[in-house]
């Protein structure tokens, strides 16, 4: 996903001419480290306390991934507005 969301941000803005700053890089950024790297280290974490077996472990990973989803589409839809805006005035 975060390739996607780095590939979508480069064409997008080519495509609209756009050159100023947007959330539209930092997706790739939160989704590589938000949806990656941090549960690689939940997972080296479960090996030393078998998080995963605790009662709210279920809770914890919905609660989590519904909310990297929507922060990730409000960064989405941010950045394309941002640069609709930014094609517009030229």
């Amino acid at each position: 996903m975060g390739l996607v969301l780095g590939f979508f941000y480069r064409e997008f803005a080519k495509a609209h001419d756009f050159s100023g700053s947007s959330q539209l890089p930092a997706t790739h950024t939160h989704v590589l480290a938000l949806g990656t790297l941090f549960f690689l280290i939940v997972i080296v974490l479960d090996k030393q306390f078998a998080l995963t077996s605790g009662r709210w472990f279920n809770a914890f990973f919905w609660t989590y991934n519904a909310g990297l989803v929507m922060t990730v589409a409000m960064m989405v839809a941010h950045g394309i507005l941002t640069v609709l805006a930014g094609a517009s005035r030229r």
